[in-house]
């Protein structure tokens, strides 16, 4: 793989949350309101894409379960399920939150999504990354997966000691396919 490049977006504005990660050299980067990256062959099939936003939520230790909300319906946003979607707990070395996972038919099948805070009292949003990926372990989103960092409105980097190496893709048990 070659090296990755850094990407910064500082809180601004409401809510006041920003992200930091790698981008593989091999995604193409565009941005706009959200950041999204896309890998596509020299044939000009699109191997995957990700896209990473923030989001506004009174998280007081996510009492709500707006995470869990909000990962379920990242992965809404992506396709139409016929089945209900079931959040499960993570834990990324930016924060902590919840993950959905879904297959479905099309070029790219593998679907998630990843609703994460970090873990301070009284965070006024998250960040949402959802990825789409031709196979279940695509390479690049699990880079951007493991150097993703939350920003906090002091501007501090946000990091999850609780996280471990293991790897974040494919997600652990198989999705149903839909």
């Amino acid at each position: 793989m070659s090296p990755a490049r850094s990407y910064r977006r500082a809180p601004r504005g409401r809510p006041s949350i920003g992200f930091q990660l790698e981008v593989p050299a091999e995604l193409e980067i565009c941005e706009s309101s959200d950041l999204h990256c896309r890998e596509v062959r020299p044939d000009g099939r699109v191997v995957g894409e990700v896209e990473v936003s923030v989001f506004a939520a009174a998280l007081v230790i996510d009492r709500d379960g707006i995470l869990a909300e909000m990962a379920v319906e990242g992965l809404n946003r992506l396709t139409t399920l016929r089945r209900g979607v079931v959040a499960s707990p993570v834990a990324l070395p930016g924060g902590n939150g919840f993950r959905t996972a879904a297959v479905n038919s099309g070029p790219l099948p593998y679907l998630y999504a990843f609703a994460i805070a970090p873990s301070d009292l009284g965070v006024d949003g998250g960040v949402l990354i959802t990825i789409r990926a031709a196979s279940p372990d695509w390479a690049p989103a699990d880079h951007v997966l493991r150097s993703l960092r939350v920003l906090t409105r002091s501007g501090r980097v946000a990091t999850n000691i609780d996280s471990d190496d293991a790897p974040i893709l494919p997600v652990v048990g198989t999705p149903r396919e839909d």
